[in-house]
């Protein structure tokens, strides 16, 4: 077993609130909503990490290549850790998947303990359509949305081959209570999943959930949006998934 990945003992841990780049000695105790790999010119090769601490606060964490192939082998979605000496930094680029305005990003000497579970829910703070239409949501960071889907087109493929995931592209409709609705577009295997699971539920009443998606003004007026999904990050639920939805 990797000395980086040992049990852990009762400890105190600081609040991702309370994280700051002036200060070090950080010791976090964490769940791991989501994993993905990155591809862009700052992490290219590397692992990305989306953690929510006890107190609900969620941050991005970073892990760049050469490191990624060691913590890939053991950190995993909905599992908790502990983790120490890292870095803090600002929370910068043109998408964020929190509000923090810090990340933190691993290094050589970070430790990662497995740790116990905690007892706080990951609810799902879900932005009102109306806040997008609006104009109150500010692009730069993804956003979750709940409804219920109303139509949708076949699922198709841009390019000749259907081997190639990256190509499939699938759109529909999501309403909210107040009847709004906004049209959304995924894309490679996002596509594929939306398709699969929604197909039995379009015009019915069964909530569905869109997180981490991205948010795109196609012209002047914010009723001229569209809702895109965002690889690698966006995902998707359906209502027995999504039991613990809040609205902002």
């Amino acid at each position: 077993m990797s000395s980086r990945f040992t049990s852990s003992s009762i400890e105190r841990y600081n609040d991702f609130s309370r994280l700051n780049p002036a200060i070090v000695g950080w010791h976090v105790h964490v769940k791991v909503l989501r994993r993905f790999h990155t591809d862009d010119y700052i992490s290219k090769g590397g692992l990305g990490l989306l953690l929510v601490d006890d107190k609900g606060n969620q941050i991005e964490a970073l892990i760049c290549s050469p490191l990624t192939s060691h913590y890939s082998t053991f950190i995993e979605e909905d599992e908790f850790y502990t983790i120490m000496n890292f870095r803090v930094v600002e929370n910068s680029g043109f998408t964020k998947l929190t509000r923090s305005d810090f990340k933190i990003m691993f290094y050589d000497g970070t430790i990662v303990k497995e740790a116990s579970s905690f007892s706080q829910d990951d609810y799902i703070v879900a932005t009102p359509f109306g806040a997008i239409f609006n104009g109150y949501h500010d692009t730069s960071y993804l956003i979750t949305l709940v409804g219920r889907v109303v139509e949708s087109s076949d699922l198709t493929n841009v390019t000749d081959e259907p081997s190639v995931i990256g190509g499939y592209r699938y759109s529909f409709t999501i309403e909210d209570q107040e009847k709004k609705t906004l049209k959304c577009c995924a894309y490679g295997g996002v596509a594929i999943e939306c398709h699969d699971r929604f197909r039995n539920v379009i015009g019915t009443d069964v909530t569905c959930v869109l997180r981490w998606w991205k948010v795109y003004q196609l012209l002047d007026g914010w009723r001229h949006v569209r809702i895109y999904s965002h690889p690698p990050y966006s995902k998707i639920l359906v209502q027995s998934d999504a039991d613990n939805v809040e609205h902002s």
